[in-house]
């Protein structure tokens, strides 16, 4: 894939951070600083085979976080420019296989863009991810007066890692007279090199600004859990029908050792799934007289509280009822208030809908119910 070349990734992480008041690199995301999780993108990466981390003033934090990870090869001090800071860190890289130039302040860069533009750079010699620009530009003289709009069709945004062959970009920088540039690329477009593209993330942001962490400030990642709950029940004549905690006035019920609501026990299992505390069956079983005729919904609240115990809250619930008979709809936005009490969270947040089967099936026979349910979990706060 990149004809045994080695691959570098040198780490550009020796801004001073002008703009933002201190040091984003350390700016603690989601549990651990910026650079840490462009570091580590970098250091799980199976292409990428060394790494050299480019510091500035900020040199002795570089090189505690540097601790730890067998990839970096080398932190150096990098220089007043981008330029400069990129020079030095090639110089440690050496001049063989490929170079992937990385900023330090990019802390969302997939493995999977990183595999395009490396294998993009193996082939090219020389390539960058890019992602077409959303807004109109313009071109100003120094008043800010327009003085062009081009298409933008025609305009990508580059991001990182930019990708060289290590030998090429080692001649175009040192042909380079204006160490101003700030971009990679243009570096090696001035040496006479062409770039090839490759597609990039919108995910895949710089932080520049303050208002680039707006986002993120005060949120750490919570965790997510889907579960999925099923049953069924076969109707009976005896039995009362029992449906979201709903009496429905019908010919027959459902047969069950509790008081049978199907759908309360798929909205209980998919709850109890999503957790990983089991199923209904283990907390409620059928072989234990207390159970006898229960209520399902108080048996939902007790599902609620070993949620919480285990450090879980309810988000949603979605459920869909499989009957052929009786009509369902009248009865659902009871159903909904009462499950949604039960459970722990606002009507608004519990979906309930009843299809039949069309005659098809134990269903649509008119032999028994069964119920879907889904849930989302979030961790509790």
């Amino acid at each position: 894939m990149l004809n045994g070349k080695k691959v570098t990734a040198v780490i550009v992480a020796a801004g001073a951070s002008r703009r933002m008041g201190f040091d984003k690199l350390f700016y603690e995301l989601q549990g651990k600083p910026v650079l840490a999780h462009t570091l580590d993108a970098f250091e799980g990466h199976p292409l990428v085979d060394a790494i050299v981390l480019v510091a500035g003033e900020n040199e002795a934090r570089v090189r505690a976080l540097a601790q730890g990870r067998p990839k970096v090869e080398a932190v150096v001090r990098g220089g007043a420019t981008r330029v400069a800071s990129v020079r030095a860190g090639l110089a440690a890289a050496g001049r063989q296989g490929l170079v992937a130039i990385q900023d330090g302040a990019r802390p969302f860069v997939s493995e999977a863009l990183v595999t395009r533009a490396l294998e993009a750079g193996a082939r090219w010699g020389a390539a960058a991810p890019a992602v077409p620009v959303k807004d109109t530009i313009k071109v100003v003289d120094a008043e800010k007066f327009v003085r062009g709009t081009p298409r933008r069709d025609s305009l990508m945004a580059v991001q990182t890692p930019q990708v060289f062959d290590a030998f090429l970009y080692s001649e175009a920088l040192a042909a380079c007279a204006d160490d101003t540039a700030t971009d990679d690329c243009g570096v090696f477009e001035a040496f006479g090199g062409r770039v090839k593209l490759v597609e990039g993330d919108y995910a895949n942001l710089k932080i520049t600004t303050r208002e680039d962490l707006a986002p993120y400030e005060g949120k750490e990642r919570t965790a997510v859990r889907i579960g999925h709950g099923y049953d069924v029940h076969r109707l009976t004549d005896g039995r009362k029908l029992i449906l979201g905690g709903v009496e429905i006035s019908w010919e027959k019920g459902l047969l069950g050792h509790s008081d049978a609501d199907v759908l309360v026990h798929a909205v209980m299992d998919a709850l109890l799934g999503a957790a990983a505390l089991g199923d209904i069956g283990r907390h409620f079983p059928d072989s234990d007289p207390a159970y006898a005729g229960a209520d399902s919904l108080a048996l939902l609240r007790r599902v609620a509280g070993l949620l919480r115990e285990a450090g879980w809250e309810p988000e949603n619930i979605d459920a869909t009822v499989l009957c052929q008979a009786p009509r369902l709809a009248p009865h659902i936005p009871e159903m909904r208030r009462r499950i949604s009490a039960a459970a722990g969270l606002p009507e608004a947040a519990v979906s309930i809908k009843a299809t039949t089967e069309e005659g098809l099936g134990f269903t649509g026979a008119g032999e028994g119910v069964a119920a879907h349910a889904v849930c989302l979990l979030r961790e509790a706060d």
